[in-house]
């Protein structure tokens, strides 16, 4: 597999992690009635809960103090953008979760907004023929490395016993949308709205099957400790703005879709099709022991970021992986269970 030369740039983000880590401090300036002068929540365009909240303005109301939405396109800027101070909340793969926890950047894993389903899958390119994972043999594929897809596409690879004669290369979504309109990769493993961007593709596996063959993947939130230590009200109030979300998609699904679509700039049919494509959870589903656990017993989720980390260690994507306590203090439903009283 062609990966020695992305997998180096990696471990040298995971330096640079490391030291923006011993600089830490956070840029929040103290503002009235022990809250922050503003949040910045550090997100991804994606359309699911934490997308409705921003679209209705729930994290406003929740918090009852200014919201700032930086926007990104991986998991590994997320990470940068949490360990130098300037995002207090980010959103992204369980891959770029493990990484943050094993270089100990200093931040706490408090919601899961969706367990992928065909939310993210591998589609190749009709006109090459593949229509199983078998079919990629000395084939180019592409996917945005230290990523939840990232993740599954080397396990699927490695459990077909073809990871060394695939050609794996590290793309961010828009690099992926223009290589294919120009057939420069035969293949990609990306997620919505990127997904329905590439035309003319046949669907090979989904995260679904993945998670079925025992690799779950989701979309995680995290807060920097520092932050969560000095403001829990707001983060539990985070919780309460993303876990309405979940609530309105529910028991309210067409207001749900209609504010994604407006937001994303997509058809009702597109948001709907987009947001069914995997599960989400409510908050007291999430307390769950298949998932975050409770603040007296953790969930499965803890051996699932391990077990990840491991899968990226052996993979040359972390030099090395802390104890499996390290991912066990890291997650803390005790803002959850705040935002339930």
């Amino acid at each position: 597999m062609k990966i020695k030369k992305i997998l180096a740039a990696l471990l040298a983000s995971a330096l640079i992690l490391t030291s923006f880590a011993a600089c830490g401090g956070g840029k929040n300036e103290a503002g009235t009635d022990g809250k922050p002068a503003k949040v910045v929540i550090g997100t991804q365009q994606m359309p699911n809960d934490e997308g409705i909240a921003k679209a209705l303005n729930y994290f406003e109301d929740e918090m009852g103090v200014k919201v700032e939405i930086q926007s990104f396109d991986s998991g590994a800027d997320v990470n940068t953008a949490l360990a130098s101070g300037d995002i207090d909340f980010g959103l992204y793969g369980s891959c770029p979760v493990a990484i943050a926890i094993s270089n100990d950047i200093g931040v706490e894993f408090i919601w899961i907004h969706e367990v992928l389903g065909s939310v993210e899958s591998l589609v190749a390119r009709k006109e090459t023929g593949i229509t199983k994972i078998e079919d990629l043999v000395g084939k180019t594929v592409a996917t945005p490395f230290a990523s939840t897809a990232h993740f599954s596409i080397l396990k699927a690879l490695e459990n077909a016993g073809i990871a060394d004669k695939v050609n794996l290369i590290s793309m961010t979504t828009a690099e992926i949308v223009a290589a294919w309109e120009l057939g420069q990769i035969d293949a990609a493993y990306i997620w919505e709205p990127t997904l329905s961007q590439l035309d003319n593709k046949v669907t090979v596996i989904t995260s679904e099957d993945c998670a079925k063959a025992g690799y779950m993947t989701s979309n995680i939130e995290v807060v920097r400790t520092e932050f969560a230590q000095k403001y829990p009200e707001v983060v539990a109030s985070y919780i309460k703005a993303v876990s309405k979300a979940v609530d309105l998609y529910k028991n309210d699904q067409a207001s749900a879709v209609s504010a994604i679509a407006k937001f994303m700039d997509l058809s009702e049919d597109d948001a709907l099709f987009q947001m069914s494509g995997s599960t989400w959870l409510t908050a007291s589903e999430q307390l769950g022991a298949d998932y975050l656990g409770t603040s007296d017993a953790k969930g499965a989720i803890v051996d699932n970021l391990y077990e990840t980390a491991l899968f990226l260690k052996d993979q040359g994507s972390l030099t090395s992986v802390p104890d499996k306590s390290a991912f066990e203090a890291a997650v803390n439903p005790k803002y959850i269970e705040m935002s339930l009283k």
